[in-house]
């Protein structure tokens, strides 16, 4: 596995150990997320637009009423279709579930292990309904946390009916990029170029942008763009920082510039984004 793409982040779960997010792009080809994996299972359910996966065995379009399953340990990245893209991320792990039951260990088990996969895209009947009740249930800030654990299992034996035996495993060859992607997630508020990278590694430029694009679903400019960009949505979110120093942290000597990669990548100034976040953040309490 390519330790270079696992999301470091801890998600914080609640009493149902599920936690839910609910994400809009406007914008055709905006980024959603970049290429990751961690120890989670994750549905992706979209309610608008479509979303475009990117993954090592191939690329996927997800439309309205459809779900894309990743099971733990699965490189997966994403983009806003041509309409944009509104969706669910709903996120748990499944070893949380796991008990002494035969159930249990027949059916979660194998998933923990990596021993069986499921259909990337998932369009039924019975999975959305069953979809629409978890978040129902998600949203109830009064009900029952075992009412979210019910559905869940539920929703696991509905989504078994696409079940894979054999797990989606990154080939050997892939390995080598591990250290390269390590090279740029620890330098990427420096001044960094393909030239400089490649050359770095021993590879050919044309060849390394091609193979770059391959690994990530992005050129190597727009990696690099992500990543300062989701550091501007960090520090945005938790520092009282001003807009420059968060732009030069960012890796932007020039803060008229970071505030135009920031307008053009989220449709906003970023002064915009923290005001708006703190406005949503004053709702909830």
């Amino acid at each position: 596995m390519l330790d270079a793409y696992k999301e470091l982040t801890p998600v914080i779960y609640g009493e149902n150990a599920v936690k839910h997010l609910y994400s809009e792009r406007r914008t055709a080809g905006e980024l959603c997320f970049a290429m990751h994996w961690h120890d989670r299972m994750e549905l992706l359910y979209v309610r608008k637009g479509s979303l475009k996966l990117h993954a090592p065995d191939g690329r996927d379009t997800v439309r309205a009423g459809q779900t894309a399953v990743f099971a733990p340990r699965q490189l997966h990245g994403g983009f806003a279709g041509s309409e944009g893209a509104a969706y669910h991320t709903i996120m748990f792990d499944v070893e949380k579930f796991c008990n002494a039951t035969l159930a249990a260990q027949k059916y979660l088990v194998p998933v923990c292990e990596n021993r069986v996969g499921f259909q990337r895209v998932i369009d039924d009947a019975q999975v959305r309904r069953t979809q629409e009740r978890l978040l129902e249930a998600l949203g109830d800030r009064q009900g029952n946390p075992l009412a979210v654990i019910g559905i869940l299992y539920e929703l696991l034996a509905l989504l078994y009916r696409f079940a894979r035996e054999v797990p989606r495993v990154l080939p050997k060859q892939d390995q080598g990029f591990s250290e390269i992607l390590k090279y740029i997630n620890e330098r990427f508020d420096r001044k960094l170029s393909p030239k400089e990278v490649s050359a770095r590694f021993g590879y050919n430029e044309t060849y390394f942008c091609r193979r770059f694009r391959e690994m990530t679903g992005l050129t190597f400019t727009g990696y690099l763009l992500a990543l300062r960009m989701e550091r501007a949505q960090k520090l945005l979110l938790e520092t009282k920082e001003e807009i420059g120093s968060i732009a030069w942290k960012c890796g932007y000597t020039d803060m008229s510039y970071f505030s135009h990669c920031f307008r053009r990548q989220f449709g906003m100034s970023p002064a915009a984004f923290r005001k708006k976040q703190e406005g949503a953040f004053l709702q909830l309490y």
